[in-house]
């Protein structure tokens, strides 16, 4: 299969997928609450593996990573082992589900903080910042069902999100380092997203949520966050038109998140910095926002006619290894210091990736994350740190 197709049937996969967030984690599991993000009683033992040298005292740049909350699987607050890693190795967190609109804006005239403002409160504790993900995002379960049934014309619509994204962004001012703003509003091929926003208000509710945001919370730096951006021209095309249009209209941004949900072989490192380079140019910054790397491409030929790898083998591993790395060398030869927003890893142990169930259909293993099951660094993590350190990416 081409690489045209691989790129069509990836992004239909995360249009279909809605729950995926930006692509990005589990679907939204039930509503019960937590009041912190404690330690519980599966603590890992004294003789878990030792830790390297941490990720984030490489760089000035924010080495962050998405991890799950609440009553979600694989929550922070349930696994000890979990927090040592992401304490240790970075200094931001992202919520991958319970930042998002259906979360903290359940009803119309109710707003629900409990359980991200606990997970604020761990990432304080602990030193961290946090990139609020996301304030705006189409997908159907994200999209409360009072929203979806609002009345009214444009003006009611645009008058509505104003006061969802305000009143958000007001109550967390302070408390975050950046947002993405607005998830995934380029259709795959260009063109904006036929979204419910977009039907009610055109592209007019993108820049309306910036100024918003800006209105609310001059402070945290602002992103449009999407995927494919690094390797789709024509959605890259509309989204430097959006930019421009932006400049032109003094519409408060600050970068860009690129998700990079990519492959071990695709897209290219010259394509990845060529598309990093585009809003480089623009002088805005520039955000691994959720970073993962499966070894399997399910389309791919190889993987179509049944070369499917359901081991980690050494070989794989460092192969792995090596594409981290560069990846994250391409993004600091492409991306001046000024202008780095940071990189983020989409997960923290491989079982938790949202690309076991939806990329794989949970028929087999994959190892995209940085962290095995027992959370033990992976060779990845090695990678990672020789792209901080300026050292060769090799497969050794």
């Amino acid at each position: 299969m081409n690489h045209i197709i691989q790129l069509f049937s990836i992004s239909l996969l995360t249009i279909a997928l809605s729950a995926c967030g930006g692509g990005s984690n589990k679907p939204k599991s039930s509503s019960a609450a937590r009041s912190s993000v404690a330690p519980s009683s599966t603590a890992a033992s004294s003789s878990v593996a030792s830790l390297s040298v941490a990720l984030k005292t490489l760089t000035t740049m924010p080495i962050g990573v998405a991890v799950n909350a609440a009553d979600e699987a694989y929550n922070i607050s349930d696994s000890t082992a979990q927090q040592r890693v992401v304490t240790h190795h970075f200094n931001q967190l992202t919520a991958g589900n319970i930042m998002k609109m259906s979360y903290l804006h359940p009803s119309e005239n109710s707003f629900t903080y409990t359980d991200a403002d606990a997970l604020i409160t761990f990432a304080s504790d602990n030193g961290m910042s946090v990139h609020g993900h996301a304030l705006i995002w189409h997908s159907d379960y994200q999209v409360p069902t009072w929203m979806k049934d609002y009345p009214g014309d444009k003006t009611a619509w645009l008058a509505m999100l104003e006061t969802h994204v305000k009143t958000i962004a007001t109550h967390y001012s302070g408390k975050v380092a950046s947002w993405d703003v607005v998830n995934e509003a380029i259709e795959d091929g260009g063109g904006y997203r036929n979204s419910i926003f977009y039907q009610k208000t055109q592209a007019d509710y993108i820049e309306q949520a910036f100024i918003n945001a800006n209105a609310s919370d001059s402070t945290a730096d602002l992103y449009y966050n999407d995927y494919n951006i690094e390797a789709d021209t024509a959605k890259m095309a509309t989204l430097e038109t959006m930019l421009d249009g932006f400049d032109t209209r003094d519409v408060p941004i600050d970068g860009v998140g690129f998700q990079m949900h990519i492959y071990m072989d695709y897209p290219s490192i010259t394509t990845i910095k060529a598309s990093f380079q585009k809003i480089v140019n623009r002088n805005l910054k520039v955000k691994i926002s959720e970073l993962d790397i499966p070894i399997n491409n399910p389309y791919s030929s190889a993987y179509q006619g049944g070369d499917i790898k359901t081991t980690l083998t050494t070989e794989l591993s460092r192969a792995q290894k090596k594409r981290y790395c560069e990846v994250v060398t391409a993004y600091l030869e492409a991306v001046p210091a000024n202008l780095r927003g940071g990189v983020t890893i989409w997960g923290v142990a491989d079982p938790s990736s949202w690309l076991i169930s939806f990329l794989f259909d949970n028929k087999h293993d994959d190892w995209p994350l940085i962290f095995d099951a027992n959370y033990s660094e992976k060779p990845a993590v090695q990678g990672v740190a020789d792209a901080l350190n300026n050292q060769p990416c090799t497969n050794q």
